[in-house]
């Protein structure tokens, strides 16, 4: 049975659901209302929903289907008139999940939208696995030797065999080995080269930008496709789930900010390799410490190397944060369909981590966003908080720039020198000798005045 594409919306004492189902058979369509439950059957399709909230079938529903669109359109009574349904637009999240997974209600703290339960952490650690990854670093065995059969996306071969806190050092090793200090200097003196850069605005900050606009067709087909899971998460796990959010955004706003709003071919490689939730499997317990590490990165691969850059792609994850919920989903939609088309196989990241924070972050709550924003806004990077020694090589750079520049004014200085009037030549006073003529008595005059020209000198 297929999944159709669905779309909710409600006012002050109604729903209003539309089911877009085409070529089915309308005698044998089924609609079934039981409180927060709805259920449609026409085949091929079969929907289930859990709503937000309880609905009533009575006298006043309707229905209509439109053959020209084959859209299903219902409407429904709220059970409480006034009550406002939150989260009708979050496609995953309405289709019936799963049986919440076993807890220990001891340890459950909360229960956030029905989806997402966060327990106290055990042992001190939260992580049961220190040699697990993917999303909240629950995976061990599904991909066996993931990294060496993806040796183009992941730069850690074995996560299976490297603990979570090794990867970070490892990593860190390996950018150092990578980080070019002369393609760190062209960028940092070429300010022509970069000035589009830094200066475009992102497409989500223009007056004409819209952050509660609704989800397009595609972006509702993949969302409907995806399963409804529940999350049982120690403290310690929902805090690294946000933090690598933090990593693989800021590598797609390095990436929109890089090709001024207009994603390429490339797209899916800066995403990948700007992320080191994404290439080394990481996972990070503090934000400064995930800043670090994605400027870093910003720093080592992509085509514009520069720090001012950096800090404008931080502001730049901000500001999409505080574009709320929906907008966030839809750029991880984005990400999750780049990946799709890569030649590269980035498919499998969206099997590791995309796909599942498209589920999670339907689930979380509005203001969880605009805090994560403000938290990243916070935190202030230094040069010095990098370990690559910019600031010694900058204050290298600018003397060797001067000490060029100073050589290139001694060499201008000693040609000019060097150089005289012909003789016999008056300031500002110019002489054409004609060879072909010699009849002139002024020709004849300064032909004794003046020295002989080899014929090749071009002066003029």
């Amino acid at each position: 049975m297929l999944t159709p594409r669905f779309k909710l919306d409600q006012d002050e004492n109604h729903v209003f659901i539309t089911i877009h189902a085409p070529y089915t058979n309308i005698g044998e369509t089924e609609v079934d209302v039981d409180g927060d439950s709805f259920l449609f059957v026409s085949s091929p399709y079969f929907l289930r929903l859990k709503l937000p909230g309880r609905i009533v079938e009575n006298d006043r529903s309707k229905g209509s289907y439109v053959c020209d669109s084959g859209d299903f359109n219902l409407s429904f009574d709220k059970e409480t008139p006034g009550e406002e349904f939150v989260n009708l637009d979050m496609i995953t999240s309405l289709l019936s999940p799963r049986d919440i997974p076993h807890v220990n209600p001891d340890l459950v703290e909360m229960l956030e939208n029905d989806g997402i339960v966060i327990e106290d952490d055990t042992g001190g650690e939260g992580i049961c696995n220190e040699f697990s990854y993917g999303f909240a670093c629950k995976l061990t065995t599904e991909f066996k030797n993931i990294g060496t059969e993806f040796p183009q996306i992941f730069e850690l071969r074995v996560p299976e065999q490297v603990s979570l806190e090794e990867r970070h050092s490892l990593r860190q090793q390996y950018e150092d080995h990578k980080f070019s200090s002369d393609h760190y200097f062209a960028d940092l003196f070429d300010d022509e080269l970069l000035a589009p850069y830094l200066s475009v605005t992102l497409s989500w900050d223009t007056p004409e930008f819209n952050k509660d606009e609704d989800f397009s067709e595609d972006e509702i087909s993949i969302l409907k496709e995806l399963p409804n899971k529940h999350y049982v998460l120690t403290k310690t796990e929902h805090k690294q789930v946000f933090f690598s959010l933090i990593d693989i955004l800021y590598g797609f706003c390095y990436d929109r900010r890089s090709t001024l709003n207009e994603s390429t071919v490339e797209s899916s490689w800066t995403i990948n390799k700007l992320s080191s939730t994404l290439s080394w499997f990481c996972v990070f317990n503090e934000m400064k410490e995930v800043l670090v590490a994605c400027y870093r990165r910003a720093l080592t691969y992509p085509m514009f190397r520069n720090f001012e850059l950096c800090n404008k792609v931080k502001n730049d994850v901000v500001s999409l944060l505080r574009k709320g919920k929906k907008f966030t989903i839809k750029c991880m939609i984005n990400i999750h369909q780049m990946f799709n088309a890569s030649n590269d196989a980035r498919y499998i990241l969206n099997q590791l981590y995309i796909k599942d924070y498209l589920i999670f972050l339907q689930m979380c709550r509005a203001e969880e966003f605009t805090e994560l924003g403000n938290n990243v806004a916070n935190i202030e990077i230094c040069k010095k908080d990098l370990d690559l020694d910019l600031e010694e090589l900058e204050a290298a750079a600018v003397m060797v720039k001067q000490e060029e520049s100073q050589v290139m004014e001694n060499e201008v200085a000693l040609k000019m020198a060097s150089m005289s009037l012909l003789p016999g030549l008056k300031k500002n006073e110019l002489v054409f000798t004609d060879s072909s003529d010699t009849s002139t008595d002024s020709s004849s005059d300064s032909s004794e005045d003046s020295p002989d020209l080899d014929s090749d000198d071009d002066s003029f």
